[in-house]
């Protein structure tokens, strides 16, 4: 009898693990109009005098080092990039977007 109960305490356990990382989700990427984005998009349709594309899309890499994190934004801001983003995925996990 004992025994049974662990096996079904051990099954409904292992079940319940299994959910949960079944279900994990992803860190979400701020939007377009959450924390870098917050400006009015419409201040950006009008380029010279012809319209910009709408959704330019955002580019996207991923590095474990924060020290890696800072050299690609110093990096993408003298290439000129002026909307630049960095998230922190994780302990050691950085995406840097720009566009």
């Amino acid at each position: 009898m004992g025994i049974t109960l662990l096996i079904a305490a051990g099954a409904a356990l292992s079940l319940s693990a299994l959910y949960v990382l079944a279900t994990r989700t992803a860190p979400a990427l701020a939007g377009e109009n959450t924390l870098v984005g917050l400006h009015d998009p419409a201040s950006e349709t009008l380029v010279g005098g012809a319209a910009s594309p709408v959704g330019t899309g955002w580019q996207l890499a991923t590095v474990d080092d924060l020290t890696d994190a800072e050299q690609m934004l110093d990096s993408l801001e003298a290439s000129g990039y002026q909307d630049r983003e960095l998230v922190v995925l994780g302990n050691s996990c950085f995406a840097i977007r720009w566009r």
